[in-house]
């Protein structure tokens, strides 16, 4: 028969396991586990929101779908 971790019962997670991040991304405020790297719901859900606009972007080199590169060739 397996043998169950041992969890501790006030935070119902494994024994050892340590939140180190000292500060929020977001506000630089104490990090709480619970919303780890952030300190609150409130940061988590402005941080989310900054992806869904489209206010952080990853720099790529391709190109927007439906463009094309070149022009189409003439065809007579």
């Amino acid at each position: 028969m397996a043998k169950k971790p041992n969890v501790s019962v006030e935070k119902n997670r494994p024994d050892g396991v340590r939140v180190t991040a000292a500060k929020c991304v977001r506000c630089k405020q104490p990090v709480v586990a619970r919303f780890r790297p952030f300190c609150s719901q409130r940061c988590s859900d402005l941080d989310l929101a900054g992806w869904l606009t489209s206010q952080y972007r990853i720099p790529t080199d391709e190109t927007p779908d439906g463009y094309e590169t070149e022009p189409p060739a003439d065809e007579d």
